[in-house]
Protein backbone atom coordinates (compact mmCIF):
# COMPACT_ATOMS: atom_id res chain seq x y z
CA UNK A 1 0.00 0.00 0.00
CA UNK A 2 1.42 3.66 -0.79
CA UNK A 3 2.52 5.57 1.76
CA UNK A 4 1.29 9.29 2.18
CA UNK A 5 4.52 10.78 0.57
CA UNK A 6 4.13 7.89 -2.39
CA UNK A 7 0.65 9.36 -3.03
CA UNK A 8 1.71 13.16 -2.67
CA UNK A 9 4.47 12.28 -5.45
CA UNK A 10 2.16 10.31 -7.67
CA UNK A 11 -0.06 13.65 -7.49
CA UNK A 12 2.74 15.99 -8.54
CA UNK A 13 3.91 13.46 -11.04
CA UNK A 14 7.17 11.80 -9.56
CA UNK A 15 7.59 8.09 -8.76
CA UNK A 16 8.90 7.63 -5.00
CA UNK A 17 12.21 5.63 -5.14
CA UNK A 18 11.73 2.19 -4.18
CA UNK A 19 15.31 1.66 -2.76
CA UNK A 20 18.07 4.03 -0.89
CA UNK A 21 19.29 5.75 -4.01
CA UNK A 22 21.59 9.00 -2.63
CA UNK A 23 23.33 9.36 -5.86
CA UNK A 24 20.72 8.34 -7.88
CA UNK A 25 19.48 11.89 -10.11
CA UNK A 26 18.77 12.77 -12.90
CA UNK A 27 20.76 10.96 -15.88
CA UNK A 28 20.95 7.42 -13.97
CA UNK A 29 19.19 4.36 -15.87
CA UNK A 30 17.19 1.68 -14.49
CA UNK A 31 15.82 -1.79 -15.30
CA UNK A 32 14.18 -4.41 -13.56
CA UNK A 33 15.16 -7.91 -13.28
CA UNK A 34 12.90 -10.83 -11.41
CA UNK A 35 10.96 -7.75 -10.27
CA UNK A 36 13.98 -5.97 -8.74
CA UNK A 37 14.64 -2.39 -9.38
CA UNK A 38 18.49 -2.36 -10.79
CA UNK A 39 20.51 0.76 -11.71
CA UNK A 40 21.66 -0.13 -15.72
CA UNK A 41 24.17 2.81 -15.43
CA UNK A 42 24.78 5.02 -13.12
CA UNK A 43 24.50 8.84 -12.57
CA UNK A 44 26.35 10.30 -15.42
CA UNK A 45 27.91 7.24 -16.90
CA UNK A 46 26.28 7.34 -20.08
CA UNK A 47 25.08 11.05 -19.66
CA UNK A 48 28.00 12.91 -18.41
CA UNK A 49 27.96 15.94 -16.37
CA UNK A 50 29.25 18.54 -17.79
CA UNK A 51 28.42 18.40 -21.15
CA UNK A 52 25.01 18.04 -19.30
CA UNK A 53 24.00 20.06 -16.44
CA UNK A 54 22.20 18.35 -13.51
CA UNK A 55 20.70 21.44 -11.88
CA UNK A 56 18.38 22.44 -9.09
CA UNK A 57 15.17 24.21 -11.19
CA UNK A 58 14.18 27.19 -9.25
CA UNK A 59 10.62 27.23 -11.14
CA UNK A 60 9.38 24.21 -9.92
CA UNK A 61 6.18 24.24 -7.98
CA UNK A 62 7.37 22.85 -4.22
CA UNK A 63 3.93 24.02 -2.85
CA UNK A 64 2.32 20.66 -3.04
CA UNK A 65 5.03 19.13 -0.40
CA UNK A 66 4.47 21.67 2.13
CA UNK A 67 2.58 19.29 4.61
CA UNK A 68 3.70 16.35 7.03
CA UNK A 69 2.71 12.90 6.10
CA UNK A 70 2.22 10.32 9.21
CA UNK A 71 3.05 6.68 9.02
CA UNK A 72 2.06 3.70 10.84
CA UNK A 73 4.82 1.70 12.37
CA UNK A 74 5.32 -0.70 9.29
CA UNK A 75 5.20 2.26 6.74
CA UNK A 76 7.57 4.23 9.29
CA UNK A 77 10.48 1.25 9.39
CA UNK A 78 9.92 1.17 5.23
CA UNK A 79 10.73 4.55 5.07
CA UNK A 80 13.75 4.93 6.96
CA UNK A 81 15.34 1.76 5.38
CA UNK A 82 14.59 2.70 1.79
CA UNK A 83 16.01 6.18 2.48
CA UNK A 84 19.14 5.28 5.13
CA UNK A 85 19.35 1.52 5.25
CA UNK A 86 19.04 1.69 9.33
CA UNK A 87 18.97 -2.24 9.08
CA UNK A 88 18.37 -2.06 13.33
CA UNK A 89 15.64 0.33 12.90
CA UNK A 90 12.63 -2.05 13.80
CA UNK A 91 14.04 -3.07 16.61
CA UNK A 92 15.04 0.30 18.17
CA UNK A 93 11.63 1.53 17.42
CA UNK A 94 10.17 -1.67 18.85
CA UNK A 95 12.14 -1.40 21.90
CA UNK A 96 10.90 1.89 21.93
CA UNK A 97 7.44 1.03 21.75
CA UNK A 98 6.71 3.27 18.39
CA UNK A 99 3.69 3.05 16.96
CA UNK A 100 3.55 5.21 14.44
CA UNK A 101 5.51 9.01 13.84
CA UNK A 102 4.79 12.17 11.39
CA UNK A 103 7.65 12.86 9.23
CA UNK A 104 8.07 15.87 7.57
CA UNK A 105 10.64 16.98 4.33
CA UNK A 106 12.92 19.77 4.47
CA UNK A 107 15.05 21.74 1.72
CA UNK A 108 12.84 20.49 -1.21
CA UNK A 109 14.36 20.94 -4.17
CA UNK A 110 13.53 19.98 -7.78
CA UNK A 111 16.55 18.81 -9.75
CA UNK A 112 17.14 18.23 -13.03
CA UNK A 113 18.52 18.22 -17.06
CA UNK A 114 17.68 20.58 -18.90
CA UNK A 115 15.67 18.22 -21.96
CA UNK A 116 16.29 20.41 -25.06
CA UNK A 117 20.36 19.89 -24.35
CA UNK A 118 19.85 16.23 -23.55
CA UNK A 119 18.00 15.63 -26.79
CA UNK A 120 21.24 17.95 -28.89
CA UNK A 121 23.39 15.67 -26.83
CA UNK A 122 22.19 12.47 -27.80
CA UNK A 123 21.11 13.06 -31.39
CA UNK A 124 24.98 13.76 -31.81
CA UNK A 125 25.73 10.54 -30.28
CA UNK A 126 26.58 7.09 -32.00
CA UNK A 127 23.57 5.73 -31.99
CA UNK A 128 25.00 2.01 -31.57
CA UNK A 129 27.33 2.66 -28.88
CA UNK A 130 26.47 0.53 -25.30
CA UNK A 131 25.11 3.73 -23.59
CA UNK A 132 22.85 4.45 -26.26
CA UNK A 133 21.21 1.12 -26.58
CA UNK A 134 20.66 1.35 -23.01
CA UNK A 135 19.28 4.78 -22.86
CA UNK A 136 16.47 3.56 -25.83
CA UNK A 137 16.21 -0.10 -24.75
CA UNK A 138 12.02 -0.28 -24.13
CA UNK A 139 12.27 -1.93 -20.78
CA UNK A 140 14.95 0.61 -19.60
CA UNK A 141 13.98 3.96 -17.84
CA UNK A 142 16.31 7.18 -17.61
CA UNK A 143 15.75 9.58 -14.60
CA UNK A 144 15.42 13.02 -16.07
CA UNK A 145 14.65 15.11 -12.94
CA UNK A 146 14.25 14.08 -9.25
CA UNK A 147 13.39 15.49 -5.90
CA UNK A 148 15.86 16.28 -3.23
CA UNK A 149 14.86 16.58 0.92
CA UNK A 150 17.82 18.51 2.38
CA UNK A 151 15.99 17.01 5.74
CA UNK A 152 13.68 14.75 7.66
CA UNK A 153 11.96 14.93 10.72
CA UNK A 154 10.63 12.06 12.92
CA UNK A 155 8.17 12.69 15.68
CA UNK A 156 7.57 9.17 17.16
CA UNK A 157 4.62 8.21 19.02
CA UNK A 158 3.65 5.86 21.30
CA UNK A 159 -0.10 3.13 20.93
CA UNK A 160 -1.17 6.62 23.22
CA UNK A 161 -0.23 9.23 20.98
CA UNK A 162 2.19 10.66 23.22
CA UNK A 163 6.18 11.68 22.01
CA UNK A 164 8.51 9.08 22.32
CA UNK A 165 11.60 10.67 22.20
CA UNK A 166 14.97 9.50 21.78
CA UNK A 167 18.25 10.84 23.29
CA UNK A 168 21.34 11.96 20.84
CA UNK A 169 23.21 8.71 21.07
CA UNK A 170 20.29 6.24 20.20
CA UNK A 171 19.06 8.64 17.28
CA UNK A 172 22.60 8.79 15.94
CA UNK A 173 22.24 4.72 16.19
CA UNK A 174 19.14 4.76 14.76
CA UNK A 175 19.60 6.23 11.68
CA UNK A 176 23.47 4.78 11.34
CA UNK A 177 25.37 8.27 10.23
CA UNK A 178 27.26 8.45 7.86
CA UNK A 179 30.33 11.17 7.09
CA UNK A 180 27.79 13.21 4.75
CA UNK A 181 25.16 13.01 7.32
CA UNK A 182 24.11 14.81 10.54
CA UNK A 183 21.66 14.12 13.76
CA UNK A 184 20.19 16.13 16.08
CA UNK A 185 17.20 15.58 18.72
CA UNK A 186 14.84 19.21 19.41
CA UNK A 187 13.91 19.87 22.71
CA UNK A 188 10.58 18.72 21.42
CA UNK A 189 11.85 15.35 21.11
CA UNK A 190 11.85 15.65 17.09
CA UNK A 191 14.92 13.64 15.48
CA UNK A 192 16.02 15.77 12.62
CA UNK A 193 18.14 14.46 10.07
CA UNK A 194 20.51 16.70 7.59
CA UNK A 195 21.39 14.23 4.63
CA UNK A 196 20.67 15.24 0.99
CA UNK A 197 18.45 12.27 -0.36
CA UNK A 198 16.42 11.81 -3.44
CA UNK A 199 12.75 10.51 -2.51
CA UNK A 200 11.09 10.81 -6.22
CA UNK A 201 12.11 10.95 -9.88
CA UNK A 202 10.71 11.61 -13.10
CA UNK A 203 11.65 9.08 -15.70
CA UNK A 204 11.36 8.94 -19.73
CA UNK A 205 11.53 5.22 -20.92
CA UNK A 206 13.71 3.99 -23.97
CA UNK A 207 10.72 3.78 -26.22
CA UNK A 208 9.67 7.86 -25.16
CA UNK A 209 13.17 8.88 -25.96
CA UNK A 210 13.76 6.83 -29.37
CA UNK A 211 10.35 8.32 -30.34
CA UNK A 212 11.44 12.04 -29.69
CA UNK A 213 14.92 11.36 -31.16
CA UNK A 214 13.17 10.41 -34.50
CA UNK A 215 10.65 13.40 -34.28
CA UNK A 216 13.73 15.78 -33.50
CA UNK A 217 15.98 14.58 -36.49
CA UNK A 218 12.77 14.76 -38.66
CA UNK A 219 12.48 18.72 -37.60
CA UNK A 220 16.41 18.51 -38.58
CA UNK A 221 16.08 16.97 -41.86
CA UNK A 222 13.17 20.05 -42.74
CA UNK A 223 10.48 16.86 -43.13
CA UNK A 224 8.61 19.62 -41.18
CA UNK A 225 7.72 22.89 -40.99
CA UNK A 226 7.62 24.13 -37.24
CA UNK A 227 10.79 24.34 -34.85
CA UNK A 228 11.43 21.51 -33.11
CA UNK A 229 11.05 22.38 -29.05
CA UNK A 230 12.07 19.67 -26.66
CA UNK A 231 9.28 18.35 -24.27
CA UNK A 232 9.81 19.31 -20.69
CA UNK A 233 10.52 16.55 -17.90
CA UNK A 234 6.73 16.34 -16.73
CA UNK A 235 5.54 15.48 -20.90
CA UNK A 236 7.21 12.46 -21.36
CA UNK A 237 7.05 11.26 -17.61
CA UNK A 238 6.06 7.68 -16.97
CA UNK A 239 3.43 6.85 -14.64
CA UNK A 240 4.24 5.15 -11.50
CA UNK A 241 1.44 2.52 -12.66
CA UNK A 242 3.75 1.97 -15.87
CA UNK A 243 7.06 1.66 -14.16
CA UNK A 244 5.03 -0.95 -11.97
CA UNK A 245 4.06 -2.90 -14.60
CA UNK A 246 7.01 -3.07 -16.39
CA UNK A 247 8.15 -4.28 -13.05
CA UNK A 248 5.50 -7.03 -12.87
CA UNK A 249 6.01 -8.20 -16.18
CA UNK A 250 9.90 -8.95 -15.43
CA UNK A 251 8.90 -11.14 -12.53
CA UNK A 252 6.79 -13.18 -15.38
CA UNK A 253 9.55 -13.23 -17.77
CA UNK A 254 12.21 -14.41 -15.16
CA UNK A 255 13.17 -18.09 -15.81
CA UNK A 256 11.36 -20.97 -13.27
CA UNK A 257 13.47 -23.66 -11.36
CA UNK A 258 12.00 -26.81 -12.51
CA UNK A 259 11.72 -29.60 -9.99
CA UNK A 260 11.84 -33.05 -11.21
CA UNK A 261 9.56 -35.29 -9.30
CA UNK A 262 10.34 -38.82 -8.79
CA UNK A 263 7.90 -41.41 -9.76
CA UNK A 264 4.60 -42.06 -7.31
CA UNK A 265 5.11 -39.06 -5.85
Amino acid sequence: MATDLDKALAKAQYTALPLPRAKSGPTTIFGFENGHLYIVRNQSKCLPDPPLTISPDPSADMLVFTKEFSFGFNAVVSFILRLFGAGNAKADLTAKRVKSATVQLGGLSHYTVETGALVDYLLAQNQATPCMRDITAKDHFTIIAALRAASFSYAFRNEAGATVKFTGPEANALFQVQADMSVSVTSEGKIVVSAPCYVGFIAWDGKRIEKELKKAKEFGAGKRFRGYTAPTAFALASSSSEIEALRLQSMKSAPRKIVKRKRGK
